[in-house]
């Protein structure tokens, strides 16, 4: 159980590997995928079973129950949701359906969040996506043999994605709370914290304090971070609020599990990105000059730690949308 790959019927692009991070404690790590699919955190606590985030469609969420089935006969409790992007909260709605007496729980923030932000998000994806399909068709068409299986394989999800998407019963949290909620099972303590704004407004982190394990969400990643709906200039300040914990093991929103090296890492990424744009801006710098500048900046210290998954999410692409939010908020 410390490693094991694990994927549901047919493939489909729900593909874990599971770690063992401490005793009773797993990573359900995601493999990239076409339609991202976020990591989940396992608690198996003596009463019952912790689910921390769901993925971006219901079979994906169904994968981890399946695997669950065969680790324990304990029942799924509870369900934390991070935040409130859909890649961490669209397979909400397995989980009642597998275990009824299931809880969903995040902080207040989060939960509005879904219901001004999240469900609007949905409707998009049912727009958007015929049109994804439609270029779809038309780059198998244009494409040459060794290209072909890839777009074709992405074709298929894309039209199984578009189908679950249309059909999502949106599962909204059952318990919200402020800024700290603290589970006491018999065998285990369980802190849900919000220390701060970073990739959204309300993340929650998940700290087990005598397993010195901490959950992220996407407030730490394995690659470039997504700011589109974060905070650069708060971001740096709420990691060293998470710094003062102590743990030893860091389960993220996407990645693998990790140290705290990443901490150190991460964190310096998001300062030094947002201090070279302040400073870029100050000069009176277009947005283009800033991108081209603090990209060149950035690069030597870096693109090497945040390109470990190689093509997947490049840090060129990261680091350049990075900019933009940054120089948005302090122009």
């Amino acid at each position: 159980m410390d490693c094991c790959a694990h994927e549901g019927p047919g493939g489909g692009d729900a593909r874990f590997d599971i770690k063992k991070v401490a005793d009773g404690v797993y990573a359900a790590v995601a493999s990239p995928a076409y339609k991202v699919n976020c990591n989940t955190a396992i608690i198996e606590n003596a009463d019952g079973v912790m689910v921390v985030d769901t993925h971006s469609k219901p079979s994906a969420a169904k994968v981890i129950i399946e695997r669950l089935r065969e680790m324990t006969k304990k029942p799924v409790r509870y369900v934390v949701n991070t935040h409130f992007h859909w890649d961490h909260w669209h397979g909400n709605e397995a989980y009642p359906a597998a275990y009824p007496d299931a809880e969903i729980v995040t902080n207040q923030i989060t939960r509005e969040a879904m219901l001004k932000k999240g469900l609007k998000r949905i409707q998009d994806h049912v727009r958007q996506m015929p049109g994804e399909i439609v270029k779809l068709r038309a780059d198998i068409q244009a494409s040459s043999l060794a290209q072909r299986d890839k777009l074709e394989a992405e074709l298929r999800l894309a039209e199984s994605y578009l189908g679950e998407v249309r059909a999502l019963k949106p599962a909204l949290p059952t318990i919200a709370f402020e800024k700290t909620m603290k589970l006491y099972r018999r065998d285990r303590e369980i802190h849900l914290l919000h220390l701060g704004r970073a990739h959204t407004e309300g993340d929650v982190f998940v700290y087990l304090p005598q397993e010195k394990v901490v959950i992220t969400g996407d407030a730490m990643i394995g690659w470039t971070p997504y700011m589109g709906d974060g905070y650069p200039e708060d971001w740096a300040g709420t990691l060293d609020n998470l710094a003062q914990l102590d743990f030893t093991h860091i389960i993220m929103g996407h990645g693998d599990v990790t140290g705290r090296e990443w901490l150190n890492t991460f964190r310096s990424y998001v300062h030094d990105m947002v201090e070279a744009v302040r400073h870029e801006a100050a000069t009176g710098a277009t947005l283009d000059e800033v991108k081209q500048r603090v990209t060149a900046k950035l690069a030597p210290r870096y693109e090497k730690p945040f390109s470990a998954y190689g093509d997947y999410r490049p840090w060129r692409t990261g680091v350049l949308a990075n900019v933009e939010r940054t120089f948005a908020m302090v122009s």
